[in-house]
């Protein structure tokens, strides 16, 4: 999962990760959950991805990067699914997150003044 970064294919699936490791998927999946502890195989990939975008948010050199493409390059399908998970493990939102790690240094567009007034 590591070196090759598994966890961030499309599709990935408890079925074709036990096809690639060439082990039968109920041991796999008593490995997940038994051993090494995972609540299910999707919490187990998902601390794989959390590893990954939690390091990107606190990476100064990539503090441009949008917080939804730094999701989407860890694996995560779409933002609902990500936010969740993220809050989950973390406390904050990443945009918090974010914040906290780099100091406020994070950088925001200015809002345009048409879309300030009410």
């Amino acid at each position: 999962m590591r070196d090759d970064k598994v966890y961030r294919e499309d599709g990935l699936s408890i079925t074709s990760l036990s096809q690639r490791l060439g082990v039968q998927e109920y041991r796999l999946r008593r490995l997940i959950n038994g051993r090494l502890g995972h609540r299910n195989f999707s919490a187990f990939v998902n601390g794989y991805r959390l590893t990954e975008v939690t390091a990107a948010l606190a990476d100064p050199s990539q503090v441009e990067v949008p917080i939804l493409t730094i999701a989407l390059d860890a694996g995560f399908g779409s933002i609902g699914p990500f936010n969740r998970a993220f809050k989950a493990h973390t406390g904050l939102t990443p945009t918090e997150y974010r914040r906290a790690q780099l100091g406020g240094a994070e950088t925001t567009a200015p809002i345009p003044e048409s879309a300030s007034r009410t």
